[in-house]
C-alpha cells in the first residue's frame, strides 16, 4: 500500500512569510505598572535580588500583594521566584496564577537596502502570579506598625 506524501508544506498560508533580513525584536508593550510589579527575565543572576525585593515589598513596605510577571522562556523563572518567595516566608502567602497570550512586534530589516522595513507580529505565553501575605500575617504587621 503506497501513500502519497505531499512534499510541500500545506500550512504555508498560516505561517509568517519568510523575509530575508535581520529581525529586530521590539520590547513588549506594558500596561501601567505599579511599584509592586516584578518583571522576571531569563537572567539567573538577578534571581536573588528579585527575591529580596519581593520580600522587602511585602514585609518592610507593607504592600498587600506583589505581582510577578514572566513571558516566554522567563515563565519558569517567574514560577521559581514565586515558589522561593513562598518558601522563604514559611508558606504564609497565597498565590493567584493567571496566564495569557501576548502579541509581540518585530521589525524585519531586509537585506535589500531599497526595500522597506516590514513589521510582523508573533504570539508568546505570559504568566502573572499575585503573591499576597495571609490574613494572619498581615494582622501581625499592622499591630506592630500601630505600636
Amino acid at each position: 500500500m503506497d501513500l502519497d506524501i505531499a512534499t510541500s508544506d500545506t500550512r504555508t498560508d498560516t505561517k509568517r512569510p519568510l523575509i530575508s533580513g535581520s529581525v529586530k525584536k521590539r520590547k513588549p508593550l506594558r500596561t501601567s505598572t505599579s511599584r509592586s510589579d516584578i518583571y522576571v527575565t531569563r537572567e539567573r543572576r538577578k534571581f536573588n535580588s528579585q527575591l529580596n525585593r519581593a520580600r522587602k515589598l511585602l514585609l518592610d513596605r507593607h504592600f498587600p500583594l506583589v505581582t510577578i510577571h514572566g513571558m516566554g522562556a522567563a515563565i519558569q523563572q517567574a514560577v521559581m521566584l514565586a515558589n522561593a518567595l513562598k518558601a522563604s516566608l514559611a508558606d504564609q502567602v497565597t498565590m493567584d496564577v493567571t496566564s495569557d497570550t501576548v502579541t509581540l512586534y518585530d521589525d524585519v530589516v531586509p537585506d535589500d537596502p531599497n526595500a522597506n522595513i516590514v513589521t510582523q507580529k508573533r504570539q508568546t505565553s505570559a504568566i502573572h502570579i499575585k503573591v499576597a501575605l495571609t490574613d494572619d500575617l498581615q494582622k501581625t504587621f499592622k499591630s506592630k506598625r500601630s505600636r
